[in-house]
C-alpha cells in the first residue's frame, strides 16, 4: 500500500485526457467472517515469507478437504512478497495472489479474506503494470474493498476503508475520476475508529485533514501516528510511517508541540 500513491499519481495523467465513470459497486449480504485476520503482522523477512509461500502451496496442492485457512494465507504471503521482492519478481508473486484470491473469493464469496487479498494483489499489479492498466484495474479493485466492508469492516485493522479512503484522497475528482476527498475523510475516520492501534490509518487520516485545511485535528493524528503501535502488513513499516509524521509535523508547524498545548506523549527516536 506504501507505493500505492505512485501509481495514482501515474494515473492523474491519464484521467486528465478523459472521464472514467464510477464503477456501480453491489456488496453481498453481510456474513460474519469465517477466518479471522492474523491478529500480529509477521516480521517480513522476505527469505522466510518464501519459503512459507513453498512450504503452503505444497499444503494447498495435496489438500483433501478444507483449504481455506491456507488459500487465505498464501493470498496473504504472495502480496507480502510482491510489495517485498525485487521489481523483476513482482509480477509473479501479484499474479499468484491474484490468482489465490479470485478462488477463494468464489469458492468464499461471503467471507471477507478472498475479496480483500484479491483487491490488494490487484493493487500491486496496477502498480507495476503503469498507468493504462491501473486505470484499468481501479475499479475492480473498489469493487473488492467495497465487498470486503459488505462483509467485515474491521478485517485486517480496517484495510478496506484504509485502501478506498486513499484511492478517494489521491484520484483527480468527479467527472473526471472516482477522488472525493469527503468520502476520503469518511473512510478514514472510519478505519481510525476500528483500528486506532494503526499507524498508516492515522497517517492517511492526518493528511486528508490537511487537504482539508483541518490543520488541528490533522496535528492530532500525526501525534498518534508517533503513538501507534501496529503496522498492517510488516512491523518494522512502523517507523516509516512515523518518519512521514515527523517530516509532516515539520513542514507545518516546525516542531513536534501541539499548536495550542505542550505534548510530551510522543517519544521521538
Amino acid at each position: 500500500m506504501k507505493n500505492f500513491l505512485l501509481l495514482l499519481l501515474l494515473l492523474s495523467l491519464v484521467w486528465w485526457c478523459g472521464s472514467c465513470a464510477r464503477p456501480r459497486i453491489v456488496v453481498p449480504e453481510a456474513v460474519p467472517p469465517e477466518v479471522a485476520a492474523p491478529e500480529e503482522a509477521p516480521e517480513c523477512d522476505v527469505s522466510k515469507l518464501r519459503a512459507e509461500l513453498l512450504h503452503c502451496e505444497d499444503e494447498l496442492k495435496n489438500a483433501t478437504g478444507e483449504r481455506t485457512n491456507c488459500l487465505v494465507h498464501v493470498a496473504r504471503l504472495a502480496y507480502l512478497l510482491g510489495e517485498l521482492s525485487p521489481k523483476d519478481e513482482k509480477l509473479q508473486y501479484f499474479e499468484k495472489g491474484k490468482g489465490y484470491g479470485e478462488t477463494l473469493a468464489r469458492e468464499q464469496p461471503a467471507w471477507a479474506d478472498g475479496h480483500y487479498w484479491l483487491g490488494m494483489n490487484l493493487c500491486g499489479l496496477a502498480e507495476i503494470g503503469g498507468a493504462r492498466r491501473g486505470l484499468k484495474l481501479l475499479p475492480d479493485i473498489i469493487e473488492e474493498m467495497e465487498r470486503t466492508l459488505g462483509v467485515n469492516p474491521a478485517y485486517e485493522q480496517a484495510g478496506a476503508h484504509r485502501v478506498l479512503g486513499r484511492i478517494y484522497y489521491e484520484c483527480p475528482g468527479w467527472p473526471i475520476s472516482v477522488g472525493n476527498i469527503h468520502e476520503s475523510l469518511e473512510h478514514l475516520s472510519k478505519a481510525v475508529a476500528l483500528a486506532p492501534d494503526n499507524s498508516t490509518n492515522h497517517l492517511f487520516l492526518a493528511e486528508t485533514l490537511l487537504k482539508l485545511g483541518k490543520k488541528a485535528e490533522a496535528h492530532r493524528e500525526l501525534e498518534q501516528v508517533l503513538k501507534a503501535t501496529r503496522h498492517a502488513h510488516c512491523p518494522q513499516q512502523l517507523e516509516e510511517d512515523r518518519q512521514k509524521a515527523r517530516r509532516l509535523l515539520g513542514e507545518n508547524w516546525g516542531e513536534l508541540s501541539s499548536p495550542t498545548t505542550s505534548h510530551q506523549g510522543a517519544s521521538v527516536r
